[in-house]
């Protein structure tokens, strides 16, 4: 489940000067919402792929995320477990922000960008399914793991004209990861509009309640993301 107390404690961190004009750490979160299209068709860029997760802290950067309904994604009809939400397709830039470190205990890590006023987007996967589930170093002991080859499971939420809609199964292919870069790659066909948003808290919604739009309206979303120190 994606972290849902992790932007209350993310809020004094640095947005990049380039979408924000400001690297100062009270700057509010400011980015150009909606982009041309094929802003989010770019391809992340690549680099090493440290599966230990060592030394992560980035601060600059952002995520690109294309939202439409899975209709007109798949060129079909969406699941009968969720209709249509009617969104106009779009795709939209959200600044890396928050925490600088994106480990979440016990065992996740959490990406979080933001947007003007409540728009933003998260993705949050397993450290485990980065390492391989092998223990971080100990002393002069380093153990391996083999290369990344396969997307990892990711949940990924995105708060867009007033509506948070999340995804629990996301394949994220990882390009970076590394003290000096992360980037990745993901696509999720079907993605439910949320009650509770984690980018516009509401005490009068219980995060752990059932939804209770009894068939939740869904899109599609897909993108990439590039962070760097």
């Amino acid at each position: 489940m994606l972290s849902t107390v992790s932007l209350v404690a993310a809020c004094g961190s640095s947005v990049p000067a380039t979408e924000s004009g400001s690297s100062s750490s009270s700057a509010p979160p400011v980015a150009v919402a909606r982009l041309d299209d094929d802003a989010c068709l770019e391809s992340p860029p690549t680099g090493r792929i440290d599966r230990g997760a060592h030394d992560l802290q980035f601060h600059t950067g952002g995520i690109r995320v294309a939202v439409a309904d899975p209709e007109s994604a798949a060129g079909g009809t969406p699941p009968t477990s969720a209709v249509a939400s009617g969104v106009d397709d779009a795709c939209y830039g959200f600044a890396r922000w928050g925490n600088p470190a994106p480990e979440v205990p016990p065992d996740s890590l959490l990406f979080v960008f933001k947007g003007p006023g409540t728009e933003g987007a998260q993705i949050e996967f397993l450290a485990g399914e980065l390492t391989g589930g092998v223990l971080p170093p100990i002393g002069t002991v380093r153990p391996r793991v083999g290369p990344l080859t396969d997307p990892l499971g990711a949940e990924i939420g995105v708060s867009v004209d007033g509506s948070y809609y999340h995804a629990t199964s996301c394949p994220l292919t990882i390009t970076a990861m590394s003290s000096v870069r992360a980037a990745g790659s993901f696509t999720c066909p079907t993605a439910t509009r949320r009650d509770a948003n984690p980018f516009a808290p509401d005490d009068d919604v219980s995060f752990d309640a059932d939804e209770s739009t009894p068939v939740p309206a869904a899109v599609s979303l897909s993108g990439w993301f590039a962070i760097t120190p």
